[in-house]
């Protein structure tokens, strides 16, 4: 019952999220913008009649693509038991669960600097601009870096925020094990369990940008 109420309370905020960025931040005057630049006007109207005719998808696909993530991440954080040390043996799944929905609320908290980020304090920006935000990240300092497209979600995940989802998973397995390993053991545990999934995943992604420009 914890995790389930925990589920729908980070669906509700990324609910306000989605609210939030569809009416004052990706506006359609934005979209607008952005399309005509590539496409005839046509396809352009066509496109924003489809945009409000399906907008409940946005919302529709976020209860789906945060319980994909969190059992994936729990999935991955599970492995910790194949090592023998103390106290990895009674984790329980659904306790793995726990703190993976409670360290998601970090994410809730990037998403919510990024609309203050773009309300009130960047308010010029492009569609542009969103795509290839995250904050506190390596991105917004791609200009120096690289302008590889490929390296665009990697160059994201590099943040802030992700390092405090790392320092949360490593807590959680410290606190899980009731202490009788280290902090540091725990963090080392994430990245060879969580880390290598994410790298995984990150390679995928990347793979996919690259072939989509040849």
């Amino acid at each position: 019952m914890k995790n389930l109420i925990l589920f729908v309370s980070i669906v509700l905020f990324y609910f306000s999220l989605t609210y939030l960025d569809n009416t004052f931040i990706t506006t359609s005057s934005k979209i607008i913008d952005f399309l005509t630049k590539e496409y005839p006007n046509e396809v352009v109207q066509n496109y924003m009649e489809s945009q409000k005719k399906w907008w409940w998808v946005s919302y529709a696909t976020i209860p789906l693509l945060i319980g994909i993530k969190i059992l994936l991440v729990s999935f991955c954080l599970n492995f910790v038991k194949l090592f023998d040390l103390p106290g990895l043996e009674k984790i329980k799944f659904p306790d793995l669960l726990s703190f993976v929905l409670v360290a998601e609320t970090v994410f809730i908290i990037a998403g919510f600097y990024k609309f203050v980020n773009f309300y009130w304090i960047n308010t010029d920006y492009s569609l542009e601009d969103l795509q290839t935000y995250y904050p506190i990240s390596l991105i917004n300092l791609r200009e120096y870096i690289s302008d590889e497209k490929w390296l665009a979600y990697p160059l994201q995940l590099v943040n802030l925020f992700e390092l405090f989802y790392w320092g949360i998973l490593a807590w959680g397995i410290w606190e899980l094990s009731e202490q009788k390993i280290s902090f540091p053991k725990s963090l080392s545990l994430t990245t060879i369990t969580y880390g290598v999934g994410l790298l995984f995943w990150v390679g995928v992604v990347s793979f996919f940008i690259l072939n989509a420009q040849y």
